[in-house]
């Protein structure tokens, strides 16, 4: 699991059926300290969870894929949960 922050939104005219109703966010990887630490990456929300500016964990490779309720998806990273404090 990562941390990151949303930064933005990426639209999709087209999805494959297993994206059907799944935000698709930029996601910022930072270190626990909120600091950036690689490129920005875009991640499948598939319960919706973020907006603008949300810490989040998310999840790579064949994590990423299993994050779906209906099954498994063509992605390569997940949004799994909301960030609410750092101690």
């Amino acid at each position: 699991m990562k941390l990151g922050i949303v930064i933005g939104v990426v639209w999709a005219s087209k999805k494959t059926p297993e994206l059907t109703g799944c935000r698709l966010s930029i996601v910022q990887p930072v270190s626990s300290e909120l600091q950036p630490t690689d490129l920005p990456l875009v991640a499948a929300d598939p319960l919706n969870l973020a907006t603008g500016g949300d810490t989040v964990v998310y999840v790579t490779s064949t994590d990423a894929t299993q994050a779906f309720a209906n099954g498994f998806a063509p992605v390569n990273a997940s949004i799994v949960e909301l960030v609410e404090e750092i101690c």
